[in-house]
Parts: structure tokens; C-alpha cells; sequence
């Protein structure tokens, strides 16, 4: 009988509705469908004066749908079937959280929240029985209201009675694709490649509860993500003594991508070793630059910096002293003097401040003539520089930069 009634209820989505009978008692989710297993009944009754067709669809529908009192009452314009579930016992929902770690597990409590009314107004007046005929269908609304607060996540469902009770427990598993990695990527324009390392090394363990969730769910909480990876890093000493600020963006997949910049708003510190590859008289050479910014003093973002550069060939010493204000975005204009020759140069720097970026500098001096390199930051060490060197001869190389 079971096979039966699943069979009718089955059948009964692919027969077009008639308008000659009606259902009442029934949940409004529940009622289209079961009216259309009545219909692909009634139309299956034989007609005739020696068929009682009315009690047969009766009988019929007793036995299909278990749980309800079933009466089928004649009317001018077709039979009337009238469900009661009298008696059905009180339902609750118990959500069965799935072992995920602080903070995502608040984002799913979060999401869940509201989810155990909705589905507990589907059951209101169903009864326990009802479940042996109505369980689809129950599992594909569930999972209607599911798509929208928790996608990515699938579902079980189990069926609890307690005395006058009765109890569904939601249970929640990730479906594919999962998070299987965070890979971070952290830049500074004003700090040095030491400390971008310690801090992206750091960064990895505070992702790791992301591992494992399913990229569709992490995708809808990327700001959330965003915002706990800011906060971790705002969190180290490292960051917090340079007044550093953070941006970080976040593109979910199976390998998830972590990029964050860390600037100081106020200081900038860089040391870095540079060696040179088709430039005739040009060796490798270390460098330190500190600078200051004067944004949070005047409200203009204008640097001032010194830099001391020492040839390592025969340790020769090159000083710098320069200011440079941002005009557009990610240009910068500004003026320097370099000894001991007392040079002066006017400055241009394009840098978007991220790695696997290009970026671009010049200066020019009238006593010296053009310098300028045309460059590729490949991560928070090296860059590779496309380098025209003036001062009296054209040449043009390769510079590499080791940031440390």
C-alpha cells in the first residue's frame, strides 16, 4: 500500500489539474500536490450507475494518505475531500550544528537564525504518519528555505516523536566544492619584506577555519572573511607601532586567494639589495629608505624621505634627501638631491603598491640627464626592472631588487 500511495502521489505531478474537485485541511505547501494525486485517482474510476464513485475515491484516499482523516463529500460541481489531522502532536525544530570553529560558526548561526520557525509552520497540523507519503516533498521545501540563508550546505532530516511531540532534527554537511586552501599574499609600500613575511606567516593559521566550507557559503560571507583577516593583522605589534593600515580582498574557490596590504599612514622603511645585468660599470648595491608621511599632521599625502645607497663593490656611499606628494591615484611627483655630487632631480613614481603588478619610475636631473625603470613586482621580495640608465650614456638592462 505504501508503494502504492507513493505512486499515485507521484504520478499525480504530471496530470493536468481539474477544476471539478477540491481538497481542504491540508498544509497550503502540501495541497497542490496531493490534489493532483486525487485527480489521476478519480479520473481512473470507472463512471456508471452501478460505481460508487465518491466512496471509492474515499477509500482510496484513506488509504493513500496516512495520518489524515480522509471524508470525500459530493457537490454539485465535484467532490469535496476533506483531510483532518486532529490530534497531531505539537512539532519543534532542533538544528544539529555541524563542528565548525568560531568565528564561522556564528556566521552559520547567524544564517540559521528564523530557519527553525519557517520550517516548523510547514509542519503545523501534519502528522508523524504523514511523513511516510509527504517526505519529498517536505525535503524539497526544506531545502528551498535552505538555498537561500545556507547555500553550499546539505541536509538531513530525522523524524523524532516524544509523547505528544514530535521533533525534526536538522542535521548539516558541506557539499563540493570545498575550501581545501587559503593562500595569502601580503604587500607594504612602507614597511620591510621581513615583516611582510612574519605577518603572512601568521596569517595562514588565522584562516584555517575557513578550510573545509563550502566555497559557495564562504563566497556569500566574504566581507566577514575580509573583516577577520583585518583584524588579525591589526591585532600584531608589527603593525599596530607603525599605525599601519590594512586592505584586504578575498576571492573564494577551492584554493582561496588572500591578498592584503598593509601601509603605514605615517612611516615608510625599506632596505633592499639591487644587482644589474647588461649595464657596463654598474654593480650590485644595497639600500636603506626611511621616510615620513605628513597626511595625519596636515592633511595633505606628502612623503619626505631620506636614503642611503652603498655601492658593494668598493663601498662607496650615495645620500639622498627628497620630498613626493600623490597627485593621482597611484602616481606620485616630487624633487630630491642626491650627494656628494649635489644633484638635483625631479621625481616620478607609478605604483600601485601590489605584488604581481607593474610599476614605473623616473627622474630627471639637468646636470645628469634621465633614469628610469620600467618594473615587476613578482612578490613581496623580487622585483625585475626594466633599467635606462642617463648620466651622460644610454644604456639599457636588466635591475633585479631583492627586498629584505
Amino acid at each position: 500500500m505504501f508503494l502504492l500511495g507513493a505512486a499515485a502521489f507521484l504520478l499525480g505531478a504530471f496530470v493536468p489539474p481539474s477544476a471539478a474537485l477540491t481538497v481542504s485541511g491540508l498544509p497550503e505547501w502540501l495541497a497542490p500536490s496531493v490534489l493532483r494525486s486525487l485527480e489521476a485517482v478519480w479520473d481512473e474510476i470507472p463512471s456508471g450507475p452501478e460505481v460508487d464513485r465518491t466512496g471509492t475515491l474515499s477509500v482510496v484516499a484513506t488509504r493513500l494518505f496516512a495520518g489524515y482523516r480522509v471524508a470525500v463529500v459530493a457537490g454539485p460541481e465535484g467532490p469535496r475531500v476533506l483531510f483532518d489531522g486532529a490530534g497531531t502532536p505539537a512539532w519543534s525544530v532542533r538544528p544539529s550544528l555541524p563542528e565548525i570553529r568560531e568565528p564561522v560558526l556564528s556566521w552559520f548561526v547567524s544564517d540559521l537564525s528564523g530557519l527553525e520557525d519557517e520550517v516548523a509552520s510547514l509542519t503545523s497540523g501534519l502528522p508523524p504518519e504523514a511523513l511516510s507519503w509527504a517526505d519529498v516533498l517536505l525535503r524539497e521545501k526544506i531545502g528551498e528555505l535552505m538555498e537561500r540563508r545556507l547555500p553550499g550546505w546539505d541536509f538531513s532530516v530525522r523524524a523524532v516523536l516524544e509523547g505528544t511531540e514530535a521533533a525534526l532534527v536538522l542535521s548539516f554537511r558541506p557539499r563540493q566544492p570545498l575550501v581545501l586552501a587559503v593562500t595569502p599574499s601580503l604587500y607594504s609600500t612602507t614597511m620591510p619584506a621581513m615583516f611582510q613575511s612574519d605577518l603572512e606567516a601568521k596569517l595562514l593559521p588565522g584562516l584555517s577555519p575557513l578550510i573545509g566550507l563550502p566555497v559557495e557559503w564562504v563566497a556569500r560571507h566574504r566581507e566577514g572573511v575580509e573583516a577577520l583577516a583585518r583584524n588579525f593583522l591589526e591585532d600584531r605589534n608589527s603593525v599596530s607601532n607603525l599605525r599601519a593600515r590594512v586592505a584586504v580582498s578575498f576571492v573564494p574557490g577551492a584554493v582561496s586567494k588572500m591578498d592584503a596590504r598593509v601601509d603605514s599612514d605615517r612611516f615608510l622603511f625599506h632596505v633592499w639589495v639591487a644587482a644589474y645585468a647588461g649595464l657596463e660599470g654598474r654593480y650590485p648595491e644595497a639600500g636603506l629608505f626611511l621616510g615620513w608621511n605628513t597626511a595625519h599632521l596636515t592633511g595633505v599625502d606628502l612623503e619626505l624621505y631620506g636614503e642611503a645607497l652603498v655601492e658593494l663593490e668598493d663601498f662607496g656611499m650615495t645620500r639622498r634627501l627628497g620630498a613626493r606628494m600623490r597627485v593621482l591615484g597611484d602616481l606620485r611627483l616630487g624633487v630630491e638631491m642626491e650627494w656628494p655630487e649635489g644633484i638635483g632631480f625631479y621625481r616620478a613614481l607609478w605604483d600601485p603598491g601590489r605584488v604581481r603588478r607593474p610599476y614605473f619610475w623616473w627622474r630627471y636631473g639637468p646636470d645628469w640627464g634621465h633614469e628610469a625603470s620600467l618594473g615587476y613586482r613578482f612578490n613581496e621580495h623580487l622585483s625585475v626592472e626594466i633599467h635606462y640608465s642617463g648620466g651622460g650614456e644610454d644604456k639599457i638592462g636588466l635591475r633585479g631588487i631583492l627586498s629584505l
